[in-house]
């Protein structure tokens, strides 16, 4: 993401980065780079699909410490795919390269790939706790750059394009944000590392600072691959202390470009030292280059101040009907939305799974379906596609996917009116969608866990291997965790080892969870807050022990409530399953009911998450949710995972002797 090299090069120049005492000022947040910072920087679960609740929890806390500091954030989001095309190969080099990196962590090695529900949890976090946001209907890049430009404050990212853009504040890279070590008496600041291009450029012969997107395009980002080999050897130029043969090449571009007065002078002489037939392409390729970095007025400012949207739309995007244009600022529609509609083009999202199963996007596919018919009508037999990325084994592949709509919507359901239509034409769409016949009043289970039953009967009806008995069980332990979350009280009982499915019919059912929330939106019947909904290494744990057990409730033995409530879960979802199938999720595959739970290590991390779950209602009178005190219990937490799986994963790795299918984290 960004320029090739830049970002490393900066940090080790010590005279571009400068110490700054962060406080008292709006600050422009790239949404994207933030999560993904918080995600990884924290070790949080990837593994399992996702730890959603700590991360709820670290986000509170981050914008918890804004707020002493008195920082007032806004925060801006990516929305579709760029319609130019522009970075198509870029994006398709990425999707091969999560394939790659889920396949290292399926087989217990290194990689980083963040949950594919991240995303939808941040928005719902950003919209709990009133926080200014908006999602943009392309890549937000260039917005976040023109929003501080025209309310003079600085930018906080990881993406090296900000060390290009010129932003008059400057620009505060996440990783040298010290947030979480705001003073505790006395003036409250964050302490940061401020860059500003003057500064850059002071090092290089005063430097025109309208020469650094040139020197953007000429050394590679994400919108423009130059061929180097049609330019001399500009390293020739760099100074003799530059050390790595990626410092020489930035350092010696940036000498070359402090010889000319201006980008027009530069273009000339470097269009010059190609040959005739590269000439035209060359200039062509540098000119839009240049423009991606020329900043106008923000539109998306208005939004902010007033919330009225972007009044004038070109190109594909002015595919979009006019009712969706707030929702989708707001966050409340999700970005597929915006590539079906301008592209007619997906590019799916692929989570740690056994790379030697076909996709789980496959079983999902049929609500994907029905999401196009939505926005794109059916028209009749093979009139509306959508050309979906998928894996199959390692390789990225393609595929046309035709638009369905279910019976009931097909003559009562368009995109021009779909926000107007009635509730219970938008419900009954979500049930015929799951093939589902039970209306939400009749489920006996909380309104909070609604989702997650209708989602649960589908997985079992329709993932390919057919998921095991100990794995549906430790899914509704799971969501029985999660609504204990809301209240801690009724939780005491419970036994403290509890789940997450390293499986990949798990990372199914995860799946499906996310397609299911696409569709919720676009029909927008149910809210639900995600982070409540799956908790990977606590279902893992789960699934692990019921493995050698065949009684469930044997968890729960000693907790009423939660005991209740799992078993109206079972019963809600079992009764939409087929004899043979409910018999089989009943009866499981371990060893029998007489065999005895394994005991709860009580110094296990699992325990302790219980633990707190227990004690943060006691302590609630005292300690108001943004004390440090808990979210240090975070941290703790988070470490303790991390250490435990890295361990695990190295010992898969580091020994030559073990086979490939003992290194494999799937059943």
């Amino acid at each position: 993401m960004g320029v090739l090299g830049l970002k490393s090069y900066i940090e080790k120049n010590k005279e571009a980065l400068k110490i700054y005492h962060f406080k008292n000022s709006k600050l422009i947040i790239d949404g994207s780079s933030l999560y993904h910072s918080l995600y990884f920087n924290f070790h949080l679960d990837q593994v399992h699909g996702g730890e959603y609740e700590s991360f709820e929890k670290l986000v509170n806390r981050f914008f918890t410490n804004l707020k002493v500091c008195n920082i007032q954030p806004y925060v801006v989001l990516d929305g579709g795919n760029d319609t130019t095309m522009k970075k198509s190969d870029t994006l398709l080099t990425r999707a091969e390269d999560r394939i790659k990196r889920a396949h290292a962590l399926s087989t217990g090695h290194s990689g980083e790939v963040l949950p594919i529900l991240t995303n939808c949890v941040f928005k719902q976090v950003l919209h709990k706790l009133k926080v200014p946001f908006v999602q943009c209907l392309a890549e937000a890049d260039w917005e976040v750059a023109a929003l501080a430009n025209d309310w003079k404050c600085p930018v906080l990212s990881n993406d090296s394009d900000f060390y290009i853009f010129n932003i008059s504040a400057g620009f505060l890279p996440i990783s040298h944000f010290q947030w979480k070590e705001v003073p505790e008496s006395g003036k409250k600041f964050i302490t940061a590392k401020l860059f500003n291009v003057k500064n850059l450029c002071a090092l290089f012969n005063c430097l025109n600072k309208d020469l650094l997107p040139l020197f953007a395009t000429i050394l590679g980002n994400d919108y423009t691959k130059l061929d180097k080999g049609l330019f001399p050897d500009f390293s020739t130029c760099a100074r003799s202390s530059v050390a790595t043969r990626s410092a020489v090449r930035i350092n010696g571009l940036l000498m070359w470009l402090s010889h000319f007065p201006d980008q027009k002078a530069a273009i000339k002489t470097l269009v010059g030292m190609v040959n005739t037939e590269h000439s035209t392409t060359v200039r062509i390729t540098l000119d839009q280059g240049v423009k991606e970095y020329r900043l106008r007025a923000s539109s998306i400012a208005r939004f902010f101040t007033t919330g009225d949207i972007q009044p004038s739309i070109q190109g594909p995007l002015q595919n979009l009907p006019g009712w969706m244009l707030k929702p989708l600022a707001e966050g409340k529609l999700n970005a597929i939305i915006i590539n079906t509609l301008t592209l007619q083009q997906v590019r799916l999202t692929f989570p740690v799974e056994n790379s030697q199963l076909p996709s789980s996007n496959q079983t999902s596919r049929p609500i994907r379906q029905v999401v196009y018919g939505l926005l794109l009508g059916t028209g009749g037999p093979g009139c509306y596609e959508v050309e979906e990325y998928d894996r199959q084994d390692l390789k990225l592949t393609s595929s046309r996917v035709p638009a369905i709509l279910p019976r009931c919507a097909a003559t009562h359901l368009h995109l021009d009116t779909l926000w107007e239509a009635p509730r219970h034409l938008h419900l009954q769409v979500l049930l015929d969608t799951l093939q589902v016949s039970q209306q939400p009043d009749s489920l006996c289970v909380p309104v909070n866990l609604q989702l997650a039953a209708y989602v649960t009967c589908y997985w079992l009806k329709h993932a390919q291997p057919e998921p095991k008995a100990e794995l549906y069980w430790a899914l509704l332990v799971g969501l029985v965790y999660g609504e204990l979350s809301r209240e801690p009280k009724r939780a005491k009982g419970i036994d403290t080892s509890v789940m997450a499915l390293t499986n990949h019919k798990q990372d199914e059912s995860d799946k499906k969870l996310a397609r299911t929330h696409h569709l919720f939106t676009v029909v927008s019947c149910l809210f639900f807050w995600l982070h409540r909904l799956y908790n990977g290494p606590l279902v893992h744990e789960a699934a692990r022990r019921m493995k050698s057990n065949n009684n469930p409730e044997s968890l729960l033995a000693d907790a009423p409530y939660p005991l209740k409530l799992f078993r109206q879960l079972r019963a809600a979802v079992e009764r939409e399953l087929g004899d043979d199938l409910a018999r089989k999720m009943r009866m499981g595959t371990g060893a029998g009911h007489a065999r005895e739970l394994l005991s709860t290590n009580k110094d296990s991390d699992l325990s302790r998450m219980f633990e707190q779950l227990m004690h943060e209602e006691e302590d609630s009178d005292d300690q108001s949710e943004g004390k440090a005190g808990n979210h240090d219990q975070i941290y703790k937490y988070t470490y303790n995972i991390r250490t435990r799986h890295k361990k695990k994963s190295r010992t898969c790795a580091r020994d030559p002797k073990s086979k490939k299918h003992d290194r494999v984290c799937f059943d």
